[in-house]
Order: structure tokens, then C-alpha cells, then sequence
């Protein structure tokens, strides 16, 4: 095969199957109760070929980077894919929504991502984050009888189509400063304009904070987060976060002399403390457990953040590892509220899962476990990502950040121990759950359990791949 096709053979798999799912879904209705399972294989087949397939450096005339950090992120985004499938399929079972275009466009999303994240040039990364938004515009309002399923979908478009054009005016800027939108080439252009590079490199990092939910270009986040089916909103809350931030890091690495200035620094860490901050005070007046999560959500990606604020090889090693790190915990935390919430037109409340810990024991374990990693208690990976981007941050004499950081995950145990609080300590209702626990939900939540409490004991091997894969753009 030419190499120019191999280095793309995780999308086109992703692609391919899509399309013959959407496909079958329309002259091959029977064969639905195998979709899910279809899905999955092209997932893991699109993950098997990415670590086969040597990592050939830049592809495509260099506007792609199939490196070691593209290996990583890409390894991230499949296995956040595959837990979302599995997720899914009791979920779209039970509404009556199984239809193969929900996993066409999952696996759509998954390749805009993978194309997002491996882009060195700006206007490959605005193909990959259209890609990836069409097909969560589509995904967010995909219960078409639910009025908050359609109010999140419509939403999101407005937010997604509002930083498009952020990063469209952004992209057209730097292009004016500098006369190339090729990432790499920009550490040596030379720049016309002293004011217009400024201004596109806002406007770049505003459209990636939108996409990050990052403080104060959040507002969108807990209303969606409510409204989505759940398994699109914890596929969501992790996929799209992960692809912006190697993004927002290449931009780094690429106008080092124009981001890494004070100012710039400045204005990073700004809204690394805005997010943690907001974040978790405002998750802790929250009733419902989505709306909970978002603003949990908000707070983590300022804790993610605080790496890219200290930046350097250790800054962004600690934001892969925290990158993986909270697909685990959030994937484990949204696959319990998928199996115990009745319906996806109530609300999600937290005082709903009393009792639930002794009637579904291993959805309630994983939900447990997820909140102690969320909240950065030992020996959880959580704790691991928490470490080593606090570390980075005092390493690089900002320990004030590292403090802010540290103060707010103390706040944050508040709301994350009230779950486990309700899971145990509290009685069942006279109601019991409709639903039982899906087995697919019971494997999902069996693998993070194994993955938090593993890699936060042994993280060894994933920082080791995390350093290599930073090894590009640590400075």
C-alpha cells in the first residue's frame, strides 16, 4: 500500500465502516441487533492498525504528523470510542434508537478527531473539527421525540458554528501575519503585522475553548451535557477535550516566541484558575448528576491546563497522562448514570442513586471508584494526572497555580464523596430500578475499574509513552 495511504488506514477504517453501517441500516434493517458489534470490530481494527503501522513522521506534504504523539492521541480517542459503544447499546436498545446511523456518525466523529489531533497545518485542523462537530450536531439531538435532546443538538450547533468562525477568522489572520498556516513553518516566519498576530492567536485559542468548555466559554456545557443521550455525552466530555488540547499544545509549540511570552502565560492561567474555580463551586449546588459532570468537566479541563500553562516535555507529558487518565474516570462515571437513569426526560438526580450501590453492585462500585479518581485520592490514576501537571507547574515556579489547583480539588471531594454518600448510605426507595444492569455496561465499568486502580498503581508504562510522545514538542 503507498504510504500516503497507510499512514491514514485507522480513518479510512473508521470511514469505511461508518458508511457501510449507515448503509446497512437502510437495505439491511435485520441486521441491527449487530451493529453495535460491528462497530466495535472497526474500532479495534482501526486501533490494531495504528500501533502496526510504523509512526512514517510527517505525511501529506507535512500537514500531517504521524508520530508518537499522534500514536498516543489517536490510542485515546479509539479506546474513548469503544467504551462509548459499548455504552450505547443497551442504552439505544431501551429508546428504541438503535439505527445504524448513530454508529456511523460515532465512528465519523472518532476520525475528525484523530485527523484533528495529528494536523500540522490549520486548515487540516478546521476539516477534522468539522467533521467531528457535524456529526455531534447530529449525535447531541439524535432522540428526536426528546425536546432536550433537540434543545442540546441545536445548541451545540450554535456554539460549534460560532468558534468555527472564531477559528476561521483566527486562521485568516495568522495567515495575514505571517503568509503560511503550516504550523512547524511558523517558529521561522517572519511576521508582517505586530498586531495581527495577537489577534489570531486569541481567536485560535478562543475557538479551542469552546471546544474545551474551559471558563469563560462554558456556558454551553451543562445544558448540552443534560440534554444529550448519555452515551454522546460521555463520548463528548472526553474526545473533542482531548483533540483541542494537542491542538492548542502543536499551536504552542509551533508561535513558542508569541504564546510563551508573559502575557500569553498570563492569559493561560487565567482561565486555567477561572475553570478550576467556577468549575467546582458551581458543580457543588448542582442536583442533577450530568450537569454535576459537566461542571466537574469545566474544572478538569483547567486542571489540564495548568500542564499547558507550565509547558515544556514534563508540562505536556502530565496532560497526555491526565488525557487518558479522565477518559477512564468520566467513561466509567456516564456508563452508571446510563444504567440508572429511566429515562432520559427526567432529570438525572443525584438523590435518585440511594440504595443503588447494594442493587447494582458493579455499576455502583465503578461509579464510586470514578468519583475518588475524579476528586485525585490515591492510589487512582486520577491522582497520577493531578501530580504531574501540579508538578510541572511548580517545576516551572508557579507554584501559586499548583496551590489554586490543589485547593480546588479539595473542593471538589465535597461533591464527588456526596455520590458515594447516596450509593451507600442511604436507603432504597420502595420503588426498585426498572432496569437491571447490562452486561455490556458491567464489562465497560469492570475495564476502567482495572484501568484507574492499575495505571494509578503501575503508570510507569503510560508516562513512558506519554514522555516519548511529547518528545516533539517539549521544549
Amino acid at each position: 500500500m503507498a504510504l500516503w495511504l497507510e499512514s491514514i488506514v485507522p480513518e479510512l477504517i473508521l470511514i469505511g465502516v461508518g458508511a457501510l453501517l449507515v448503509l446497512g441500516d437502510a437495505f439491511a434493517r435485520r441486521w441491527r441487533p449487530a451493529f453495535p458489534w460491528i462497530t466495535l470490530a472497526g474500532v479495534l481494527a482501526a486501533l490494531g492498525s495504528r500501533w502496526l503501522v510504523p509512526a512514517e513522521g510527517l505525511v501529506w506534504e507535512g500537514v500531517l504528523a504521524v508520530d508518537s504523539l499522534g500514536r498516543f492521541v489517536d490510542s485515546y480517542i479509539l479506546a474513548a470510542a469503544a467504551l462509548a459503544l459499548l455504552m450505547a447499546d443497551p442504552f439505544l436498545a431501551r429508546t428504541q434508537s438503535r439505527f445504524g446511523e448513530f454508529y456511523g456518525l460515532l465512528l465519523w466523529a472518532a476520525a475528525g478527531a484523530m485527523a484533528m489531533a495529528k494536523a500540522n497545518h490549520l486548515l487540516v485542523v478546521f476539516v477534522g473539527l468539522e467533521l467531528l462537530s457535524i456529526a455531534l450536531y447530529v449525535l447531541n439531538a439524535f432522540l428526536r421525540d426528546n425536546i432536550l435532546s433537540l434543545e442540546a443538538g441545536w445548541k451545540y450547533l450554535v456554539v460549534g458554528g460560532f468558534s468555527s468562525g472564531l477559528f476561521l477568522f483566527g486562521a485568516a489572520l495568522l495567515y495575514g501575519a505571517t503568509g503560511t498556516l503550516y504550523l512547524p513553518a511558523l517558529l521561522t516566519a517572519p511576521v508582517t503585522d505586530g498586531f495581527l498576530m495577537p489577534m489570531a492567536l486569541a481567536l485560535l485559542a478562543s475557538a479551542l475553548a469552546f471546544k474545551l468548555a474551559v471558563f469563560p466559554f462554558h456556558a454551553w456545557a451543562p445544558d448540552v451535557y443534560q440534554g444529550s443521550p448519555t452515551p454522546v455525552t460521555a463520548f463528548l466530555s472526553v474526545v473533542p477535550k482531548g483533540a483541542a488540547l494537542v491542538v492548542l499544545a502543536r499551536l504552542i509549540a509551533a508561535a513558542s516566541p508569541q504564546v510563551l511570552a508573559p502575557r500569553w502565560t498570563a492569559v493561560l492561567a487565567g482561565l486555567a484558575v477561572g475553570s478550576m474555580v467556577l468549575g467546582n463551586l458551581a458543580a457543588l449546588a448542582q442536583r442533577d448528576l450530568k450537569r454535576m459532570l459537566a461542571y466537574s468537566g469545566i474544572a478538569h479541563m483547567g486542571y489540564a491546563l495548568v500542564g499547558l500553562v507550565a509547558y515544556g516535555a514534563e508540562g505536556v507529558t502530565g496532560v497526555l497522562v491526565y488525557l487518558a487518565a479522565y477518559t477512564f474516570m468520566n467513561m466509567a462515571a456516564f456508563a452508571a448514570v446510563a444504567a440508572f437513569s429511566e429515562s432520559e426526560e427526567e432529570p438525572h438526580l443525584v438523590n435518585d442513586l440511594a440504595g443503588q450501590g447494594w442493587e447494582r453492585p458493579v455499576v455502583a462500585f465503578a461509579l464510586s471508584l470514578s468519583m475518588f479518581a475524579l476528586a485525585g485520592i490515591p492510589p487512582t490514576i486520577g491522582f497520577v494526572g493531578k501530580f504531574l501537571v501540579f508538578r510541572a507547574a511548580v517545576n516551572a515556579h508557579m507554584v501559586w497555580l499548583a496551590v489554586v489547583g490543589v485547593l480546588a480539588s479539595l473542593v471538589s471531594v465535597f461533591y464527588y464523596v456526596r455520590v458515594v454518600y447516596y450509593l451507600y448510605m442511604k436507603p432504597l426507595p420502595k420503588r426498585k430500578p426498572a432496569f437491571a444492569e447490562p452486561w455490556p455496561i458491567k464489562l465497560l465499568s469492570a475495564a476502567c475499574v482495572v484501568a484507574i486502580v492499575v495505571l494509578g498503581v503501575f503508570p510507569q508504562t503510560l508516562v513512558r509513552l506519554a514522555q516519548e510522545a511529547t518528545g516533539l514538542l517539549g521544549r
